[in-house]
């Protein structure tokens, strides 16, 4: 049902934990589901040098997380803007249809983060 890859990232996440100090941070939720990420993010000479997070929800949502803050480390702010669901999902070797809304909260919050981001810095 999952994939191997998948399954390592929900039992072994990578860069969960707050963030003290983080240049930017978002939070969302999955209003269907109840998923809930928030990302924090440091970032450096216009890319991101660090990326954490903190989820509540399904096997695929603390997965996405965790895949994505691989992901994002070393990303310019454009190239984050871009992270998409096909990204995330393709990065945990597939999703099943019904579970790929992890992907999109998390390629979403990222974003919101940037923005959120880039607002602040005027």
């Amino acid at each position: 049902m999952f994939s191997e890859t998948l399954l390592e990232h929900f039992q072994a996440p990578r860069n969960s934990g707050e963030m003290p100090d983080a240049d930017a941070e978002a939070e969302d939720e999955n209003p269907v589901c109840g998923d809930r990420l928030r990302v924090w993010l440091r970032i450096r000479d216009g890319r991101i040098a660090q990326a954490t997070w903190m989820a509540e929800g399904c096997a695929p949502a603390i997965a996405a997380a965790s895949v994505m803050s691989e992901l994002v480390r070393g990303m310019s702010l454009e190239e984050a803007r871009q992270l998409d669901r096909e990204t995330i999902e393709e990065a945990l070797g597939g999703l099943p249809a019904r579970k790929r809304h992890a992907a999109i909260l998390a390629a979403s919050v990222v974003r919101s983060a940037v923005e959120r981001y880039e607002t602040n810095r005027g």
